[in-house]
């Protein structure tokens, strides 16, 4: 008897497989930081992308051509152009302040993307949601520990990783209303591959015979990690899958503790769950106002 799954099930099992392949691809990434620039690895990464994106585009009824097409490609290169550069630069930071605190700080991205939709997308945020926003702020500033003698001024460039990535999404959600994922994907793939191609032999150095494999590792779980985030958003909305991608802190923790041997400092424990809290409660509203768009 085949399994009956619903639409916004199937949502959560892909966005659940998306954040784990992308979690363990930022712990082998972290393993590799410590032999090779972060720019260097993130040409091949990229390579792979565009290899794979062309494959996927190029099966049965689809086209190279035809996905490629886009009333926005200017906003696309910008947006491929914004996250292979946070890329480069997060990566740099798993090796200097770590995995943990990286993506705890990547954290208060949702509640960025939440005030900045405002000024890019006019949507409107009440004062629900500018208060959590508020609150998640002030956790951002519990975990950096601005003034005392255990800042560090990386946090900020992770801050600014943060408000990048923030950025590329408000720009994906801005060309979504005329183009498709796979478009989407093409052009992060191919923006990607063109800058880092170009500038990325500059910064290689030869691979050693055991670490071709989890450079292999890397391109997989990135192409898979993108093409499940696709087919969960595919499935399910927005609204519904974002908490869910919080999980990535935790995997990313448990990662950096138990192979990194990285701390769980208060700070950043205490700063984590009030920007998740505050994440999450963006979230939910969000929600219910889409409902009673719905109603109305």
């Amino acid at each position: 008897m085949p399994l009956n799954i619903s639409s916004n099930a199937k949502g959560i099992l892909f966005i659940i497989a998306a954040v784990s392949c992308l979690s363990v691809m930022d712990g082998v990434t972290r393993y590799l930081t410590d032999y090779y620039n972060v720019i260097a690895i993130n040409m091949f990464r990229y390579f792979f992308l565009f290899l794979f994106v062309i494959t996927i585009n190029s099966i049965g009824n689809k086209s190279v051509i035809i996905v490629s097409k886009s009333k926005y490609k200017i906003i696309q290169i910008i947006r491929g152009t914004v996250l292979a550069v946070e890329m480069c630069f997060a990566h740099y930071l798993f090796l200097k302040i770590g995995l943990i605190e990286t993506h705890a700080i990547f954290a208060s991205c949702p509640l960025m993307v939440a005030a900045l939709s405002v000024f890019i997308l006019k949507e409107k945020v009440g004062w629900r949601r500018w208060s959590a926003i508020l609150v998640g702020f002030i956790g951002i500033l519990i975990m950096l520990r601005p003034g005392s003698k255990v800042f560090d001024p990386l946090s900020l460039i992770a801050l600014g990783c943060a408000f990048a990535f923030a950025v590329y999404q408000i720009l994906t959600r801005y060309v979504s209303s005329e183009d498709s994922p796979d478009t989407s994907l093409f052009y992060t793939g191919i923006t990607g591959f063109v800058i880092l191609g170009a500038i990325g032999p500059f910064f290689y150095t030869s691979i050693e015979n055991s670490h071709w494999l989890s450079l292999l590792a890397i391109c997989m779980l990135g192409a898979s990690g993108h093409f499940l985030m696709i087919n969960a958003f595919k499935h399910s909305e927005a609204s519904i899958l974002q908490p869910f991608t919080y999980l990535q802190l935790v995997f990313v923790s448990i990662i950096g503790v138990l192979v990194f041997n990285e701390k769980l400092e208060n700070e950043t424990i205490l700063g984590s769950a009030i920007v998740i809290i505050a994440g999450l409660f963006t979230f939910w509203r969000e929600y219910i106002k889409s409902q009673k768009m719905i109603g109305s």
